[in-house]
Parts: structure tokens; C-alpha cells; sequence
């Protein structure tokens, strides 16, 4: 039986937080929930959820997340440690305004791994290097930007990969080793993960099924009963669900 965590990124207060918890682990029984929680540590000394890691890290807690690149890296690096005697197969990490809508999905993200024989699965990936998406032309200006891309272990090391970073699948190695990189200059998580596994020499593939169904931008609130009732997996962003306590599940 594989072993995995579910990795939630939070900052809210500790109703919320276990009411997303408790939600997640019901419905990924066979899983373990950890919380990554980049609250105060007022805060995260109130949390009943026993295992859980404080995220000491700024780059975390930024205001214009695009603009002041805010990261993960330090936030994998940390959970990293705590999870690391678990011997782990596998992580979902998952933000805090991601619903999960029926039971199971860290057993179909696991089947969606195999299909791609993929070490990082995520939404809305595609490639950006060389166009004029704002991320990556906002990077390029950057004097260390040339350093970053010469330390991919690929023979083509100008790729650029481009996701949307509120929920990924991985391998343990995969996770465990991106933690691990350095950066010669801030790179926005949305460019950083998937670019940084990349060059690593790790497969990235899309979860083109869920892309409807993760948006970087809105409210999907009020779509959620009629997507559970249609059987679909997640949506994102729902930003006051744990507040509200009212999820369809």
C-alpha cells in the first residue's frame, strides 16, 4: 500500500483549519494529513491537528504574490524534514481554498500518475519560455535568470514551465529533491515547481481534466453542488468554505 500525505497550506484560523482537516482525511482515509500552516505561531499553537509543520518563511507570506514571487520551495523544504521518517510514496499538496468534492482523489491522482508515467502531476501546465507571457518576461529581466536555467540537468535548458500551484501531485522523490534547489534569484512558484522538477530531470504532465475545475482567479462556490453532483474531483479557489462550514460534502 502506498504511503501519502496530503500537505494542506494554510493560514487560518483553527475552526477553519480543522474543518478542512477533517474533510480531507474522511474522504482520503488511507492518506495523512499534515498541515503546512504559515499563520502566526499564536495560531498555530491553538491548532487541535496534531501533525502539522510551522512555515517560518516570508516568501511564503507575501501580499502581490506575482510580483513579490512568492515561493514554496521553503515551505517543501520544512515540511520535508517532519515528513521525511515516514517513508512517503507520495504528496498531495494542496492551498487551503481547494475543495475536494468526492471521496478518493489521491487514489485517481495516483492512477493519472501511472497513465502519464509522470513524477509531478498539476493543473493548466504548458510552456512558456520564449513568448510573451508576463511571468516569464517579468523573470528573463533578471541577471541571475540565465544562472536558473543553466543549472537543469537537461541537454535543452532554456525550458520554462508555467502551472497553476494550488494542487499538485508528486513522488516522494520528486517532492523531496525540488525542495532541495536553490535559487540564484526570487522565481514565482507558479514557474518555480514545475520548472524546477523539469530540470531536475523529473516528468511533468497536466491534469488537463481538472483544468475547468481550478481556476486561478474567482469564486467557484457557488458551482460546487452541481460539480459534486456531476462527479467531478476539486474546485478552487473557494475562499470562505471552511469559514462558512457549509461545504456540499
Amino acid at each position: 500500500m502506498l504511503q501519502t500525505a496530503i500537505v494542506l497550506i494554510t493560514h487560518q484560523s483553527p475552526p477553519e483549519v480543522a474543518a478542512m482537516a477533517e474533510t480531507w482525511q474522511r474522504l482520503n482515509p488511507g492518506a495523512r494529513v499534515h498541515i503546512a500552516y504559515g499563520g502566526t505561531r499564536e495560531r498555530f499553537a491553538e491548532l487541535g491537528w496534531l501533525d502539522r509543520t510551522f512555515i517560518d518563511d516570508p516568501r511564503l507570506r507575501t501580499r502581490d504574490h506575482q510580483r513579490d514571487r512568492q515561493s514554496y520551495l521553503g515551505l517543501m523544504r520544512e515540511v520535508a524534514v517532519d515528513l521525511q521518517p515516514l517513508r512517503l510514496d507520495r504528496v498531495l499538496m494542496a492551498e487551503c481554498d481547494v475543495m475536494p468534492l468526492r471521496a478518493g482523489l489521491v487514489d485517481y491522482l495516483e492512477k493519472r500518475r501511472r497513465e502519464e508515467g509522470a513524477d509531478l502531476l498539476g493543473p493548466r501546465i504548458r510552456r512558456v519560455d520564449g513568448t510573451g507571457h508576463p511571468h516569464y518576461l517579468a523573470h528573463q529581466s533578471h541577471p541571475a535568470f540565465g544562472r536558473w536555467l543553466a543549472q537543469s540537468a537537461r541537454a535543452e535548458k532554456g525550458t520554462v514551465l508555467m502551472m497553476v500551484g494550488c494542487l499538485t501531485w508528486w513522488t516522494w522523490k520528486a517532492f523531496s529533491a525540488v525542495s532541495e534547489t536553490v535559487e540564484p534569484m526570487p522565481v514565482y512558484l507558479e514557474l518555480a515547481i514545475p520548472t524546477a522538477a523539469h530540470q531536475l530531470g523529473f516528468r511533468v504532465r497536466e491534469l488537463t481534466e481538472l483544468n475547468g475545475f481550478l481556476q486561478p482567479l474567482g469564486e467557484m462556490q457557488p458551482h460546487l453542488a452541481a460539480w459534486q453532483a456531476a462527479g467531478h474531483w476539486v474546485a478552487h479557489p473557494c475562499k470562505k468554505i471552511w469559514r462558512q462550514n457549509n461545504s456540499p460534502t
